[in-house]
């Protein structure tokens, strides 16, 4: 077989294996929309050799834009390699950004060209003689950066006391916890938002949508010293509604959350505004978990101080 030849065998081979993972992912996706693991309630053996075979395709091939068809392999993915023994074992894992070159089969004697080797050059080769320059510093040594919202300027709010004052209010909460947070309040050094999510149709299962909400919850720890947060699921039966409200250091949502936790582009952000009063009082519902919830019952409300 020629050069040309195998380079459109393998581009053959490319396509027929891409349709292939696009068929199971799409049963993946499908058997996930309604079950949180591949078998029962909770983490399987099953569900360990399924995440780590998924672990190489995220790491290295499948990128945002292939994987964002399949929201639902997405979602067990992240959430699996989240969990303190996956992380332990995987570390930090991020999503390839592009997938490595393959050969074209439009164009198969630039490939050809491009595996011939390159001449070698007629000078001969010396050894640099210049010494290594020893590190400036080490590592380890290295003052760590500071994350952009310490270096905002003080705000008469302090998170912890706001914190304390909601998870110690057991009584008239509207006359002290609700209260309290307004006085507190400053749309300065902080900003409020809502958050829809965006594909509540597929919210069928209530467990599922809990534990998707968990998982969210449990993914935004990243954020906790500057940010706090109510989430209500809504409804009785399916479709469940998932709706939030969070507070957040700085007047805009934080860039680092927006980059490190893939479940923020899986909601509609709104931020409040704090003059109308219809939306105060929306605010005031959702930290109270007030129900109904615009004339809905609530299935659960899940916090996040």
């Amino acid at each position: 077989m020629n050069l040309n030849a195998m380079f459109v065998l393998c581009y053959k081979v490319e396509e027929a294996s891409i349709a292939a993972l696009k068929r199971a992912l799409t049963a993946l996706n499908s058997h996930l929309a309604s079950n949180t693991y591949l078998v029962g309630h909770g983490v399987t053996l099953a569900d360990i050799i399924m995440t780590c075979n998924l672990a190489m395709g995220f790491r290295y091939l499948m990128t945002k834009s292939f994987t964002s068809e399949f929201p639902q392999v997405e979602r067990y993915y992240w959430t699996m390699v989240n969990q303190p023994a996956f992380f332990k074992l995987l570390g930090e894992v991020k999503q390839a950004e592009s997938v490595p070159p393959v050969p074209s089969a439009k164009n198969p004697a630039q490939n050809a060209e491009a595996m011939k080797p390159k001449a070698e050059s007629d000078e001969p080769k010396t050894e640099s003689r210049k010494p290594k320059e020893a590190p400036e510093q080490d590592e380890a040594s290295k003052p760590k950066e500071k994350n952009p919202l310490d270096l905002l300027p003080p705000s008469k709010m302090i998170l912890d006391e706001w914190k304390r004052l909601y998870s110690n209010t057991k009584t008239n909460f509207r006359e002290v916890a609700i209260k309290g947070f307004w006085d507190m309040y400053d749309p300065e050094g902080y900003s409020l938002w809502f958050c829809d999510y965006k594909y509540n149709d597929e919210n069928l299962v209530s467990f599922v949508t809990l534990n998707k909400v968990g998982g969210f919850l449990q993914r935004m720890d990243l954020a906790r010293k500057y940010a706090f947060g109510k989430m209500l699921i809504i409804g009785t039966e399916a479709p469940f509604k998932v709706k939030g409200l969070w507070l957040f250091r700085g007047k805009e949502i934080p860039q680092f959350v927006m980059d490190e936790c893939y479940d923020m582009e899986l909601y509609e952000w709104t931020k409040v505004d704090i003059s109308d009063e219809n939306q105060k009082e929306r605010v005031n519902q959702m930290i109270e978990d007030q129900e109904p919830f615009e004339g809905e019952s609530l299935l659960d409300a899940k916090c996040f101080k």
